[in-house]
């Protein structure tokens, strides 16, 4: 069974690097995570760790809000899950 983190490399992974806004990651993820569908907290815990972790990295702006996509480190990671 796949972690929330390994779940948001892998949704943002199908995007082929084009950046997802947090709302429609959070969906995705909730729909990989079946049954245990995470919550919102958690799955944002596990943003914010794969940020700091730098396989993952996020744009704001005043329109869509945030927006992810992975670093090359999580391309690589992403392709091994």
């Amino acid at each position: 069974m796949k972690t929330t983190k390994q779940n948001i490399l892998k949704a943002l992974e199908a995007c082929d690097g084009v950046p997802m806004p947090e709302d429609s990651l959070i969906s995705a993820v909730q729909i990989l995570c079946r049954p245990q569908r995470p919550t919102r907290s958690d799955i944002e815990t596990a943003l914010r760790a794969l940020e700091a972790e730098k396989f993952i990295t996020g744009v704001s702006d005043n329109i869509i809000g945030t927006s992810w996509t992975l670093t090359p480190k999580g391309v690589h990671k992403a392709r091994q899950l």
